[in-house]
């Protein structure tokens, strides 16, 4: 019979490998085979409790690809079970950890082992951009748009960055100024302001470009460039936004949202003749844009108060 708590989870259900879920994970995933995993563990002997390892001795967490041979089986099979946020302890049979001969001098022969284990967090093995087809890679941005935004709603700044930035960079491949981006042609593709929400990248299917992407695919390209500037203002993070802003523009010179959210990240920047500038120009493009309106007086209020402040320092000097 089962220790109290473990459960059976080798495929042949002979115990060779039992789980106890000491802390529940906080979601229903779990990572596929090749997924790189981070985790921190404690190793101990069953027979007498004594501790062999542990990557709580050593800074950072343990990072690996599981799965795939890297780790001995019970951590191969038993971490695929387990929940983002979940700690539990693996207890592997000696054919699931380091065999009949064991790892001498701290495990010895035919050992069943406790691995008390803490999943941080995985990424999934991806293809890179160039290994894919268009159509792969069309298929893998649409995904990371909607887990940025399902991040954003969360107010998960870092979490949505990293997948609108994953799927912008899967879009865009091999786009640029070589291959024929930079807005030419159906400029005014999606210039329109949905205010402080992630943009759905929505619109008619039309004939692909000669760069290779879609009018379609060019405003799922240029939503997740905006909606990363956003979620990069929101972390702190303006010099990077407008870097995104200004790529999202090569894909459509007269796009309302890139404007304005250049304007602000350049705002944070202390750019304040460069903010008003794009803040005009989103003001022009969209005339109902209060927000642009409003940014554009914020940035004249700014260099006011900045020349007053260089006054004020200039009359306590030489007054």
């Amino acid at each position: 019979m089962a220790e109290d708590g473990f459960v059976d989870i080798s495929a042949e259900q002979d115990g060779g490998l039992m789980k106890k879920v000491l802390v529940e994970g906080s979601s229903d995933e779990t990572p596929t085979p090749g997924s790189n995993v981070s985790v921190h563990y404690v190793g101990t002997l069953l027979s007498d409790g004594s501790k062999f390892d542990s990557s709580r001795d050593r800074p950072g967490t343990f990072k690996f690809d599981v799965g795939v041979g890297n780790v001995i089986k019970g951590w191969d099979v038993g971490i695929c079970t387990m929940k983002k946020g979940e700690k539990s302890i693996l207890r592997c049979r000696h054919d699931f950890a380091y065999g009949e001969h064991g790892s001498p001098p701290k495990i010895p022969p035919e050992a069943t082992l406790n691995f008390e284990v803490e999943l941080f967090s995985w990424k999934e093995k991806l293809k890179e951009p160039y290994e894919m087809t268009l159509k792969e890679r069309i298929e893998f941005a649409m995904k990371m748009k909607d887990k940025g935004t399902d991040a954003f709603k969360k107010q998960d700044w870092a979490s949505a960055v990293e997948a609108y930035d994953e799927g912008q960079r899967y879009i865009t491949f091999g786009q640029g100024s070589e291959s024929g981006g930079h807005g030419q042609g159906h400029s005014h593709a999606h210039s329109h302001s949905h205010g402080d929400e992630p943009c759905s990248g929505h619109g008619d299917e039309e004939e692909e470009t000669e760069a290779g992407l879609s009018e379609e695919d060019k405003k799922l390209a240029i939503a997740l460039l905006t909606n990363c500037a956003m979620a990069r203002l929101k972390a702190g993070e303006p010099e990077l936004a407008k870097f995104d802003c200004t790529k999202a523009l090569e894909f459509d010179a007269d796009n309302v949202k890139a404007y304005f959210r250049r304007a602000s990240a350049k705002l944070a920047l202390g750019e304040l003749d460069a903010a008003k500038e794009d803040a005009q120009k989103a003001f022009e493009l969209d005339p109902k844009n209060t927000e642009a309106e409003a940014l554009v007086k914020k940035a004249d209020l700014r260099k006011k108060q900045l020349k007053q402040k260089e006054k004020d320092m200039c009359s306590k000097m030489f007054g």
